[in-house]
């Protein structure tokens, strides 16, 4: 997607907003979706991650409303959510997709800012739903420009990052780590952002010349509140204890295999599966600065192994399109991204290939899932930001 495709993308959320609302707004906030190259369930337990601010963004247009705040989505299904008083929220008191916007709201309110605003808005989006690019982060570092902005509370990017989680773990309810929304916050144009999710230290890191990120959509979603998702966090937690360390980040293989026999075998492949990526995350680093592309598609491979068989979080639409992608001219490595369970895989690919890349991954994947899959060729951009400002 170019600067065109967010313009166009902007344009329409204006224009909806005159029809439904009438008059112009004040905001106009973008905030890109993100694939995770690696480091995939560590977030949550204190370690690594490797992602980046993909272009598909969600765009919001809004203003202050003396109002409850009512909100428009011009996605297919959505449409308008029942309005909500910002002042006046409480956990879980709104679902479906307006929660997201809500809990932001929720979070700020907590955090003592006061006047926080009612809204009216329309949001504008091209980052695919239940896909494993995280249009949830999206949508709260959107909305989270746009009460910065509209309150003047003047708020840096990583901060609306940690409440975008916090919305998430306390008013949503899914006990994510911080990674999604650090990287849609936080993203750094034609780089990945390794991360430290322990210390918020990030370092971006060019990706290599000629390589295209390709997202590619099994087109099984998923929903993530209802997933196993806080199942394998409490798992790893039950890890961690064992070992005796605040968070499976602190442990190693050594320190695993010495207390496997009194381990129960599921705990044991669970913090398997943590610890190795955590050290395959570090690799990866290296490997990008090094420009060994050869490690770098190993590591993305074994990635996907040990979270199919260790963390069992993918299933039998993400296994084949691995194995599809992997198997497809120009394909450096491929694996299963997101927190699992449906979405999407990513694909680091050479841009030279790309045609017959798709070619043969799509027609594999048909042949063998019985569905159509989907193919996106991504580029890393800047994280949450606002475009257009009348204040």
């Amino acid at each position: 997607m170019d600067s065109v495709s967010l313009s166009s993308l902007v344009d329409q959320a204006k224009k909806a907003f005159s029809e439904r609302f009438g008059g112009e707004p004040e905001v106009v906030t973008a905030a890109p979706g993100r694939v995770n190259l690696i480091g995939e369930h560590t977030d949550y337990n204190g370690g690594y991650v490797f992602p980046a601010a993909i272009d598909r963004y969600i765009v919001v247009a809004g203003r202050r409303s003396d109002a409850p705040s009512r909100l428009v989505s011009l996605e297919p299904g959505l449409g308008e959510a029942p309005a909500f008083a910002a002042a006046d929220l409480h956990r879980r008191e709104v679902q479906g997709w307006a929660a997201y916007a809500a809990g932001v709201a929720w979070v700020l309110q907590q955090e003592g800012f006061e006047g926080v605003p009612d809204v009216e808005a329309v949001v504008a989006s091209n980052v695919p739903m239940g896909s494993g690019v995280s249009s949830s982060a999206a949508l709260e570092m959107a909305f989270g420009k746009l009460y910065d902005a509209l309150g003047r509370f003047q708020l840096s990017n990583k901060e609306l990052a940690l409440y975008g989680q916090r919305c998430e773990n306390r008013f949503v309810g899914v006990n994510c780590g911080v990674m999604d929304q650090m990287a849609s916050a936080m993203g750094v144009a034609g780089s990945a952002i390794f991360l430290d999710t322990l210390t918020l230290d990030l370092e971006p890191c060019p990706l290599p010349h000629g390589l295209d990120i390709v997202l590619c959509d099994t087109r099984k979603s998923r929903k993530l509140a209802g997933s196993e998702y806080n199942e394998r966090r409490a798992q790893c937690e039950a890890a961690a204890q064992a070992l005796g360390v605040g968070l499976l980040r602190e442990a190693n293989l050594e320190m695993l295999e010495s207390a496997k026999g009194t381990l129960d075998p599921l705990v044991y492949r669970r913090a398997y599966h943590v610890i190795t990526e955590n050290a395959r995350c570090l690799e990866f680093r290296s490997a990008l600065k090094a420009g060994d592309t050869e490690l770098c598609g190993w590591l993305l491979r074994d990635s996907h192994l040990t979270l199919r068989d260790d963390y069992e979080v993918s299933c039998r639409e993400l296994n084949v399109m691995a194995e599809a992608a992997n198997a497809a001219p120009g394909c450096i490595g491929a694996r299963m991204t997101g927190a699992g369970f449906g979405g999407a895989c990513v694909a680091l690919v050479q841009a030279e290939a790309l045609g017959d890349f798709v070619n043969k991954a799509s027609a594999e994947y048909v042949k063998r899932a019985g569905r159509e899959g989907a193919f996106l060729v991504c580029r890393a951009v800047d994280g949450a930001r606002v475009v257009e400002s009348n204040l």
